[in-house]
């Protein structure tokens, strides 16, 4: 009896080593083509007794593309093989870029922008706490309030007597009374765009003559107190307005010397507003000494705002808000990128999951490849079903399956 054992395991081990070698002379061969796997897995079979463990390292080597038939082309897959990394190295050069900038908007912007945020609502609160504790330093000079107010004050009365004037001699100054009794002063109201006598002389028209500069006064403070979103526009369109007018006015005073000419004698033919000099002397005294008065009235309302401890500091606050609102604004913009971001990076990630099983597949076409493992176990089954190995077809219709299984995820069902 331990005769027979001694004998049993001395076949297995022959058997084992032979299987052995055979593994390692398969797995060292590059490539063998052949015409008919049925004919060739037959043959295998007969000389290898119909092995499960042969059929499983054929299986493996031709799985592996060591065993093709001859339509095989080895550089046609080793281009597509090619082609196949090099999309997936495209693919890994753009996610690393977009990884990169997400980790910059991520771990530097975003940061960045925070803290910028955190930093302006700590000045917020203390600007608050100065408020309270009566520190704030509004900057305010009392000997600037009080230049910009004398210069505000004393415009106001040159505009004043200026319009009055200018309306007085448009609409209320006759001609003919001022030929008839000028007399040698008759040059002096020649060219002269003020009429200083007229204004000061009692009469019913100062009424509207005094009236009508008030106007102008009124028209000038629209500018500075003009809000909203089209604050620089609407300004523009008041300025804009009270230039028309002082174009009008200006015209109108330099027709009334020039019919005053005209009835004394010395009118020149030639007469276009647009040339004449005392034309462009009405907008220089008026709307530019306008344009001084409001600059003036700004500066002085400014100035005084900065006397108020309350005012200043709200001013500062409402900027650092709108700098808040800014940013915010900023990086919620930076936060949508970053999504986009992630789900690119998605994207790219199932592209390469796809390119990876491409790259699986080019190593042999699954169809080919399973028709071909199928092809060569039925030539395998053919010897078997000559013999009486009985228990070695169960072993390798379990290894078939089990491999097919482990393969292509699903069982083979053989007629």
């Amino acid at each position: 009896m331990e005769t027979l054992n001694n004998q049993t395991d001395s076949v297995l081990e022959t058997k084992n080593d032979n299987l052995q070698t055979q593994i390692e002379a398969i797995t060292t061969q590059k490539l063998e083509r052949v015409k008919s796997f049925r004919e060739y897995a037959f043959g295998k079979a007969g000389l290898n007794r119909g092995d499960y463990l042969s059929l499983k390292t054929y299986l493996k080597w031709i799985a592996d593309g060591h065993l093709v038939d001859d339509t095989y082309n080895e550089n046609e897959q080793l281009l597509l093989k090619q082609q196949v990394k090099n999309k997936l190295q495209t693919k890994e050069e753009e996610k690393e870029k977009i990884e990169g900038e997400k980790r910059n908007a991520t771990e530097v912007t975003k940061p960045t922008i925070e803290n910028k945020i955190k930093e302006l609502q700590d000045e917020i609160q203390q600007t608050k706490i100065d408020l309270a504790e009566n520190t704030i330093q509004t900057g305010y000079q009392l000997e600037k309030y009080f230049m910009y107010a004398g210069l505000t004050i004393v415009l106001s009365f040159y505009l004043l007597f200026f319009y009055a004037s200018a309306i007085y001699a448009s609409f209320f100054r006759n001609a003919g009374s001022i030929i008839a009794t000028a007399g040698d002063d008759i040059a002096l109201y020649l060219d002269s765009i003020f009429d200083v006598k007229g204004i000061f002389t009692a009469s019913p028209s100062l009424v509207i003559v005094y009236l009508g500069a008030f106007l102008f006064f009124a028209i000038g403070l629209i500018p500075h107190n003009i809000e909203g979103k089209n604050k620089k526009m609407n300004v523009g369109l008041a300025i804009l307005g009270a230039f028309i007018a002082d174009t009008l006015m200006a015209y109108k005073i330099d027709l009334g010397i020039h019919d005053l000419k005209i009835m004394a004698g010395v009118a020149d033919a030639d007469w276009c507003f647009y040339t004449s000099i005392n034309f462009y002397m009405v907008l220089l005294f008026g709307f530019c000494a306008y344009l001084v008065w409001g600059y003036m009235f700004e500066m002085m309302l400014k100035e005084k705002r900065k006397k108020n401890g309350d005012v200043k500091a709200s001013l500062i606050i409402k900027g650092l808000k709108e700098e808040i609102k800014t940013l915010k604004s900023e990086l919620s913009v930076l936060e949508s990128k970053i999504i986009e971001f992630e789900a690119q990076i998605k994207i790219i990630l199932s592209q390469l999951e796809q390119l990876k099983k491409e790259l699986e597949n080019r190593m042999l076409n699954p169809d080919a490849l399973s028709q071909n493992l199928t092809s060569f176990y039925m030539g395998w089954l053919q010897y078997l079903n000559g013999t009486d190995l009985t228990s070695e077809k169960v072993r390798c219709e379990e290894t078939f399956n089990d491999f097919m299984q482990a393969q292509f995820n699903q069982v083979a069902i053989l007629n």
